[in-house]
């Protein structure tokens, strides 16, 4: 798959839509640092599917998301809510995974959306969505991902450089293709610790339901004690329940009967309180009219009293009138006598500004004259002060040009004269290095003696290497023989913990269940099979010991010719299956084994004491008793488990042996890998020995070379900087003397001053002169424009006071209206308050009628009203008579209500007893209907004392007999999970112990490949020396780390932190391609790699990159800074940041363009 386009859209800085075309070949993105490149690289790890904010350089994964540009005092652009990218990747090979392999191009997108409770991120490919691990997959099968090595990001290097060994070993992981075996281990450790914690667990579980079984066994014996007692307290609550309804029915009849006698009462005592109330009715009838003729006669009254009072108060509004109207009188003779006023101080002001004006205007004419007289004095002496000046900068040019000239002179005659001392120096110095240079000797033949010396140690460390090849190889062919032994010793192991862990179990249960004292069960052994005809035939006995202090327990009885009574034909004797103490012989030898077919037909021939069992557990007595093989008993059981525990403590041993021969081997073999061990690391420190000898005398042979060719080089420069001195120091003298020659002949600078002093004078008096003249043209114009402001306020206020004229006229007009008008009402309202008063005398006669007539009415009223009072008491004694009867009947019906309660309570609670005709409970009861029944108190304390016995008894499960069952059943399921944990813990200690071999292999394999690049690419970068990768801190290669050690041309071999700045660099660039050669990536992304390194590394390091790009199908994208790596790309996209804090992209094609230049 190639990678075509990314697409980025309010990505970070990149707000905008913004396409990034991936090409073949060199891509190198560059602009100024802040601008947004990282985005590009960032934005195709977050597409592929990362999840570290942190590795994005983010705080969370909303952070990658376009935030805006804007701040308080500064608008700007506003933050998104949503951010996109996408990446279009070619399928035209057809490698895609097969759901998309149909496609010829896939899109790839992620795009994350903030949330009220978060941020959410979306991923789809070709449309349609997908998880995350999905896309990660599709990645990671084209070599890829978001934490490829491929994608080298900022710091990467200085990562790699700074690492501990251990951290580095990742890098082989990446190359290898294990990076996911540490999980994939730790998951398949996680699942069997949790298998043998699951087996742990059915053990626990296996003895808890032991011990509920024969908890259950009890529970079944308490159920049947507690039905019993249940059956008695059914009966007596029964006939409890018929005596209280036959009670509380005669109740009912009873007060039935009360209420007829009840009701005839209150009959009679009705009909006399309607009497009553019917001449009560009459005399209300009465009351009525009278009633309403006092209430029309006070309502008059009282209309005349309301008039009366309005005209008070008409007369006292007319009087205030009154006084208000000569108030107003008074008020407008004051404001006409002010308007008068104003009007004549108006014209008064009107006249005087209109003096003021004429002489304003007259004053105009000669100032017109005196300005222009001033404008012209101005004009003259400005003329005159631009002529002063001229002169003046021009004297005081020559004087500058000339003291300018003098300085120069003598500064380079200055200059010339320190030449001249100092070439001196550096010709005597250069002479005496030449003549101790000279002296020292030459160091060929030093050089001679160590290449003599080199050749031994090479072929020394060659030997050294073949027997470090050797042991290496003896040493893995122990690492294999050693894991092949782990295998067998494995399995052995998890076969012992198996049959312990089933040996224990049962140890357990036997010793759960095992009764108090020793029972009898402990010394009999049964064949197998036969344990549930042991257990038909002799039950509870199993229980039992021999202890005849014991409640239960086997005597001695002796006599058994007595009982030689032999068993029906067909059936064998159990005491031939069965080894147990003589106390069981006789009842042993009177128990038969039948198949179940045959027991039913052989029942009938057995002597009295003779038993039948099947070898299931069916049960056949001489007595006809018959009981059916069903669930298993405790006592087979515990038969079973001990037969089972014989068996499986001989396969423990036996397993137990295979242990220690797995063990003994294993051993043998970790004593082989220790040799070889010990071989391979002294035969290294050899190698290493003569490997670092061979180096530092290669060293110093390149020292002593560079040194004589530095001698040489150094004398043949001390000889040319000899005569460059001398040369030097003739031409220096020569300036010298030119220089103060020409000093010497410049002219005398006083007369040159003494002319500028007489410039500037005549210069100063000009700006005077100048000065006077403005400042009194200055003068008249203030003059002017003050005479100009007072004619427009003298306009201004001409107006107003016209204005305020008319207002004052026009005010008085007024007035004098309002005022006539005013004397008008006051004359008016001066005979208002007489006529008020003959109406309101008027008035009074007409009350005192009224009042008369309101007597009259309110007598007759009370009259009446006195014959109303009696009868209503006498209705109200009536009333009294029949609420007394209806509360009687009340009384009476609740009486019968609260018997026919009592009676519905007795039904119901016969109900709850037994549903149907209370009646029928002397049948439950099983008591005479003509019997006479027991009195309550009686029943009530046998039930009391059946319940007393009942809850005596506890908690009582009555479904102990299922739950046994049940018990039973998981019993058998817990069985069978046992055994396939015990399956499962093998296979998984069989799946640790392959991915461990497995990731060994492939770790080694893949470090010899990244060795071999690694050591080619450190050539071709360094142009020399030489470099390799070593697995150090342990001998297994899933825990070892990964040091470098690296030799640069000249240089000893040494590890990364003992080199410069640009050599870790190198190096380490030359690991991460060593790892990129060994499993190519679609896309190779490098930001700023070059940033440390030098022109000549440089142009080494993207000479590699041109090569690869050729080599390979990767397409690789360069970040980068530097002019070199530029030039060396086939095409440049630039990020640009015009605008703050928003990115933009813009590209160039320079394989094109070099076409075109062409």
């Amino acid at each position: 798959m190639d990678f075509q386009k990314l697409r980025l859209t309010g990505f970070k800085s990149f707000v905008e839509p913004t396409d990034f075309e991936i090409r073949p070949g060199l891509t190198g993105i560059v602009g100024p640092n802040g601008c947004g490149k990282s985005n590009l690289l960032e934005g195709l790890r977050w597409v592929m599917g990362a999840t570290s904010a942190k590795a994005l350089r983010a705080g969370g994964m909303e952070d990658v998301i376009f935030s805006g540009t804007g701040t308080p005092d500064r608008p700007g652009r506003p933050g998104r809510s949503w951010a996109e990218v996408s990446l279009e990747i070619s399928n035209e090979d057809r490698t895609a995974p097969a759901e998309y392999n149909e496609h010829p191009t896939l899109e790839v997108s992620r795009r994350i959306t903030k949330k009220a409770d978060g941020t959410s991120s979306t991923y789809r490919i070709n449309g349609k969505e997908v998880r995350a691990k999905d896309v990660q997959l599709l990645f990671a099968d084209a070599a890829t991902g978001a934490n490829s090595p491929a994608l080298v990001r900022q710091g990467q290097v200085s990562d790699l450089i700074n690492a501990k060994p251990e951290n580095r070993r990742k890098f082989l992981e990446e190359a290898a293709g294990v990076t996911g075996l540490y999980q994939r281990r730790h998951e398949a450790e996680l699942r069997l610790k949790a298998a043998s914690t699951n087996l742990e667990r059915l053990d626990d579980v296996t003895g808890e339901l032991e011990s509920q079984r024969q908890v259950l066994s009890r529970q079944a014996r308490q159920a049947t004690r507690y039905r019993n007692i249940a059956g008695h307290l059914k009966k007596a609550e029964a006939l409890l329940a018929y005596g209280r309804w036959k009670e509380a029915a005669d109740a009912v009849t009873a007060s039935e009967e009360n209420l007829k006698t009840v009701l005839a009462d209150l009959e009679q005592a009705v009909r006399a309180a309607a009497s009553t109330n019917a001449e009560r009715e009459k005399q209300h009838d009465l009351v009525e009219p009278l009633r309403q003729k006092e209430a029309e006669a006070a309502a008059a009254l009282h209309r005349l009293e309301v008039e009366q009072q309005n005209y008070d108060r008409e007369v006292a509004r007319a009087k205030a009138d009154l006084e208000r109207l000569v108030q107003t009188k008074e008020r407008l003779e004051r404001e006409l006598a002010r308007e008068k006023d104003l009007g004549s101080d108006a014209a008064q002001a009107l006249e005087a500004l209109a003096t003021e004006e004429t002489q304003l205007n007259d004053r105009a004419a000669s100032e017109k004259q005196r300005l222009d007289d001033a404008e012209r004095e101005v004009n003259a002496a400005q003329e005159r002060l631009n002529g002063a000046e001229a002169e003046a900068e021009k004297a005081q040019s020559v004087l500058a040009q000339a003291e300018a000239e003098r300085r120069a002179l003598t500064s380079a005659a200055e200059r010339a004269r320190q030449g001249v001392a100092r070439l001196q120096g550096d010709l005597q110095r250069a002479e005496q290095e030449k003549a101790s240079f000279e002296a020292q000797g030459s160091k060929s033949e030093e050089i001679a003696q160590k290449e003599a010396r080199l050749a031994e140690v090479t072929a020394a460390a060659e030997t050294a290497a073949a027997a470090l090849e050797r042991a290496t190889a003896d040493r893995r062919r122990a690492e294999e023989a050693l894991e092949g032994a782990r295998a067998p010793r494995d399995a052995a192991m998890a076969e012992v913990n198996g049959i312990q862990a089933e040996v224990d179990t049962l140890r357990r249960i036997l010793a759960a269940s095992e009764p108090k004292g020793r029972a009898i069960l402990e010394d009999i052994s049964v064949d197998e099979g036969f344990e549930g005809a042991l257990a038909a035939a002799l039950d509870d006995g199993l229980e039992a010991g021999d202890d005849a202090e014991a409640d239960q327990h086997w005597s001695p009885l002796g006599a058994e010719e007595m009982m030689a009574q032999a068993l029906p034909s067909g059936a064998q004797s159990l005491a031939g299956h069965v080894r147990a103490p003589a106390l069981l012989s006789r009842r042993l030898k009177m128990i038969g084994v039948v198949t179940a077919e045959e027991g039913a037909a052989l029942a009938a021939g057995l002597a009295p004491g003779q038993r039948l069992v099947s070898r299931e557990g069916d049960l056949w007595r001489w007595d006809g008793y018959v009981a059916k093989a069903g669930a298993k008993t405790a006592a087979a059981l515990r038969l079973e488990q001990k037969r089972q525990l014989a068996a499986r403590e001989a396969d423990l041993e036996a397993a137990f042996e295979r242990r220690d021969a797995a063990e003994q081997a294993l051993g043998t073999h970790k004593a082989d890998l220790v040799t070889a061990t010990a071989q391979v690391a002294e035969a290294r420190k050899m190698n290493d020995e003569a490997r670092q000898a061979a180096i530092t005398l290669e060293r110093d042979i390149n020292r002593l070379s560079a040194e004589e060719q530095k001698r040489q080089s150094r004398s043949e420069a001390i000889s040319a900087r000899v005569a460059d001195v001398q040369e030097r120091l003739t031409i220096a003298e020569a300036e010298a003397n030119e220089a103060t020659g020409k000093l010497e002949g410049l002219p005398d600078l006083s007369r040159l001053q003494d002319a500028l002093a007489t410039a500037r004078r005549d210069r100063d008096d000009a700006r005077n002169q100048n000065g006077r003249a403005r400042g009194i043209r200055a003068d008249l114009r203030r003059e002017a424009d003050a005479r100009l402001a007072r004619l427009r306020q003298i306009a201004e206020q001409r107006d107003g006071w016209i204005k305020r004229k008319e207002t004052a006229s026009e005010r008085t007009q007024m007035v004098v209206q309002t005022h006539e008008e005013t004397v008008a009402a006051l004359a008016k309202a001066e005979r208002v308050p007489a006529e008020l008063e003959e109406r309101r005398e008027t008035l009074a006669e007409t009350l005192a009628a009224a009042e008369s007539r309101r007597r009259h009415a309110a007598d007759q009223l009370a009259g009446v009203q006195s014959s109303l009072v009696d009868a209503e008491r006498a209705a109200r004694t009536a009333s009294e008579a029949a609420s007394l009867a209806r509360e009687t009947k009340a009384r009476v019906e609740a009486q019968a209500e609260a018997a026919r309660e009592r009676l519905t309570l007795a039904v119901e609670r016969t109900q709850e007893v037994q549903e149907g005709d209370p009646k029928d409970l002397l049948v439950l009861a099983e008591h005479g209907a003509d019997d006479a029944l027991p009195d309550h108190d009686s029943l009530e304390s046998k039930i009391n004392k059946l319940k007393a016995e009942r809850e005596a008894l506890g908690g009582v499960n009555l479904c102990a007999d299922q739950e046994m069952e049940e018990i039973d059943g998981r019993l058998s399921e817990i069985a069978t999970e046992r055994e396939d944990c015990e399956a499962a813990i093998a296979k998984l200690r069989g799946a640790i112990g392959g991915l461990n071999r497995d990731g060994r292999q492939r770790l080694l394999d893949a470090f010899d490949t990244v060795n071999s690049n690694f050591q080619r690419l450190f050539v071709e970068l360094f142009g020399g020396g030489q470099a390799e990768l070593r697995l150090v801190d342990s001998d297994d290669p899933l825990e070892a780390g990964l040091e470098i050690f690296a030799s640069p041309p000249g240089k000893k071999l040494s590890s990364m932190s003992l080199m410069s700045g640009g050599e870790q660099a190198l190096t380490a660039t030359a690991l991460i391609f060593a790892v990129f050669k060994s499993n190519p990536a679609p896309v190779c992304v490098l930001d700023e790699i070059d940033a440390p390194l030098d022109d000549a590394n440089t142009d080494r390091f993207c000479a590699m990159l041109a090569r690869m790009a050729q080599e390979t199908n990767t397409r690789f994208i360069a970040i980068t800074h530097h002019p070199l790596t530029m030039s060396r790309m086939d095409r440049l996209y630039g990020v640009t940041m015009i605008e703050r804090g928003v990115s933009q992209l813009v590209s160039v094609d320079l394989a094109e363009a070099e076409k075109l230049a062409a």
